[in-house]
């Protein structure tokens, strides 16, 4: 429940929610306002507990206690119910777990919202932040995983064998504890990947993973839409920066507008979900090759939706 400090005069609603154990420490927040879950946990301390019989193969990011805390990543303080009210709360809906067409002959994979996931944890004094593909290696590619858009499917729904209503279901990561799977037909977690692959072909990023047992913080952001002013200086007219601007968002879906200013730089207004907006502002650093980016400035704003393609302002 959020917590609420009332006076006589006044009611401060905090723009966020603790939910935390007896014991005080294990604690998920929800801050609404940015559309974020963050979470508490640690590098599993059993992952490559059974490596002999399962070879490395990881097929979890994130479960909750007593999951299968040996073939995942990250076990977090906070159970999968309380991450799945959690994330409604931030006005998620639930979407729909993977499933076999019958009709087609194949699964279809998971529908529904997408999430970006970031871990943190301390080394030396210092924070390092990466994406939650980081910590995982595909062993096909033989690369680090491919950062992704998580899907919230809410999890396959099963019976709820403790419930005196016989119809009751209730989903199937209340009673595994499966948070975040890398199967992407895996129905039992709350989250899948979108890619398809018929088992798991990810182990533990040796590279980049901390010592297991190492303290992390996860954050759950949702892949919302959203507006972003950008202001580009430098050697940017007179070099199709503009031109380069358009085309790179109509590859990436992004709308909106790049237009040059009296004082020589380059403005541009982009709309699209955040993860796609992050990547864009990456190619804007670079620029064409006649270009010089010397500085660019980001604005987050709300999502308009007045743009419907990408067009070059003169």
């Amino acid at each position: 429940m959020p917590l609420k400090f009332q006076c006589i005069s006044c009611l401060i609603v905090l723009s966020f929610v603790w939910i935390a154990t007896s014991q005080g420490a294990e604690t998920l927040q929800i801050l609404e306002d940015e559309g974020k879950l963050v979470l508490t946990g640690e590098i599993s301390k059993a992952l490559g507990t059974y490596d002999e019989h399962l070879k490395g193969a990881v097929e979890y990011l994130l479960c909750g206690p007593g999951g299968k805390e040996y073939e995942s990543i990250i076990v977090v303080n906070s159970s999968a119910e309380e991450i799945h009210d959690a994330i409604l709360k931030l006005g998620v809906e639930r979407g729909s777990p993977p499933m076999y067409d019958e009709e087609k002959d194949e699964m279809i994979g998971a529908t529904g919202s997408s999430v970006l996931v970031f871990v943190e944890w301390e080394v030396d004094g210092k924070t390092k932040r990466v994406r939650g593909e980081d910590l995982l290696y595909n062993t096909q590619t033989q690369k680090p995983m491919q950062h992704i858009e998580w899907v919230f499917s809410g999890s396959r729904e099963i019976p709820d064998l403790d419930s005196e209503d016989e119809d009751a279901m209730i989903p199937q990561a209340f009673v595994g504890n499966d948070i975040i799977a890398l199967n992407y037909i895996d129905g039992s977690a709350l989250f899948q990947s979108p890619i398809p692959s018929e088992e798991s072909p990810y182990k533990k990023n040796a590279e980049t993973l901390p010592p297991l047992g190492t303290a992390v913080k996860v954050t759950i952001e949702v892949n919302q839409k959203m507006q972003r002013y950008i202001l580009i200086s430098g050697k940017v007219q007179g070099v199709g920066f503009r031109y380069f601007t358009q085309q790179n968002a109509t590859k990436l879906g992004v709308h909106g507008y790049a237009k040059n200013l009296p004082n020589g730089k380059v403005e541009v207004v982009a709309e699209g979900d955040k993860a796609t907006l992050d990547e864009f502002v990456k190619i804007l650093w670079k620029g064409p090759p006649a270009s010089k980016v010397e500085d660019l400035k980001v604005e987050a704003r709300p999502h308009s939706g007045e743009y419907t393609t990408f067009g070059i302002k003169y």
